[in-house]
């Protein structure tokens, strides 16, 4: 809804024009950020840097799931609306891009790890971890702040951040963190994350209404410009994407995954990305590559159970047939994502998951035809 006393800019994406909502830039700021504000006002002023806000594992975010509090969470549960492009079946006959044989064939060979899509688990993917009303909120800083967080014009950022204890950023070099709480329908996710003798940091944070689309406002459309930005290099989500434990124990993913390689195109990007990539030497350029936002698709003519897959990557690559994958970072290798908290990893180490299950064919993925690029000025 607009608000009608609102004279702010309108934004409309024209790629996603049933699936991102028309409204006022000023009013966009407002809904996912209600709960947040509630958490600022009630505590009058910020706690101390990285030390949990007075009264925190009391504050009221909302009710326990259930019981089982910080853990809980629903089999079929699955982030963003029906209607956003990360919960869209492809259709039949879908339009691909030309040129999609060369695209694919480059990023086939674009990794110096071999020809082979892996899935990041043991590390360069993203812990995921669950809120409550009983989890501790935290006040992150933040080189840059995305939705959720208040800086100067967005940068050297603060805000407040519900963090279960025990939670640890992704050991590797993105070092991201994911908190989720269902019931909010609110993520929190971070990007170079560090926790430094009780003191949370972070290269850049923001919130994601999970009730929504999923799909942020592009960089050279958002104002202010800052609330475009994911902990992604693309804008998206952390959630967009991951594929977690209990999909697996389904043995269904009913959303696209994030697929990242090295010959990313830089600096551009299509809907639902919502930035681009930076450039990365000689690797990740301007003027070669799937940009962000791209989506890719596994021939959906092929049957599953003829691919001598495991049952979980027979999961994986359905999803890659009914969902595809959005280009959605950097990689040196070809990855796919994995929820990687302890319990995840517990539960992928029973040999569930190991990382090479997505053993097909690359030559056997197409892209599907990508929409009007955005320039982010960062590709050269």
């Amino acid at each position: 809804m607009i608000d009608p006393s609102c004279s702010g800019q309108f934004t409309s994406i024209p790629e996603f024009p049933d699936s991102v909502e028309r409204t006022c830039d000023v009013c966009r700021l407002k809904a996912p950020v209600t709960a947040l504000v509630f958490v600022l006002l009630s505590n009058h002023a910020f706690a101390q840097s990285g030390v949990p806000m007075e009264g925190s594992r009391n504050r009221t975010l909302g009710a326990d799931k259930s019981p089982a509090g910080e853990t809980a969470r629903s089999l079929t549960w699955r982030p963003f609306s029906s209607d956003s492009p990360w919960n869209t079946r492809i259709p039949a006959n879908p339009e691909v891009e030309p040129g999609s044989a060369a695209l694919i064939e480059d990023f086939m060979y674009s990794s110096p790890w071999g020809v082979h899509l892996d899935i990041n688990i043991q590390g360069f993917s993203i812990p995921l971890y669950w809120a409550n009303s009983s989890t501790p909120i935290y006040q992150v800083f933040s080189e840059v702040g995305g939705l959720g967080w208040i800086g100067d014009n967005g940068f050297s950022a603060i805000g407040p951040m519900p963090i279960p204890n025990g939670a640890t950023p992704d050991s590797e070099s993105d070092h991201s963190l994911l908190v989720v709480n269902q019931l909010l329908k609110l993520e929190w996710g971070c990007w170079n994350m560090v926790n430094a003798s009780g003191q949370w940091r972070a290269g850049l944070c923001a919130i994601a209404d999970l009730n929504g689309t999923g799909v942020r406002v592009p960089i050279t459309l958002a104002q202010p410009w800052y609330i475009a930005n994911g902990a992604r290099a693309c804008g998206f989500p952390l959630v967009a994407g991951l594929i977690r434990t209990e999909e697996i124990q389904a043995g269904l993913i009913e959303h696209a995954l994030v697929v990242a390689y090295p010959h990313i195109r830089a600096g551009w990007f299509t809907p639902p990305a919502s930035t681009g990539q930076g450039r990365v030497g000689d690797t990740a350029i301007s003027t070669r590559g799937i940009p962000c936002g791209g989506r890719i698709q596994f021939d959906p003519s092929i049957d599953v159970n003829t691919l001598g897959l495991s049952d979980s990557g027979k999961t994986i690559v359905k999803a890659l047939q009914d969902y595809g994958a959005y280009v959605g970072d950097y990689s040196d290798a070809l990855s796919l994502y994995a929820e990687n908290a302890p319990d995840a990893l517990a539960y992928w180490g029973t040999g569930v998951l190991t990382g090479s299950e997505v053993a097909v064919d690359l030559s056997r993925f197409r892209v599907l035809r990508i929409g009007v690029l955005y320039d982010n000025g960062n590709g050269d």
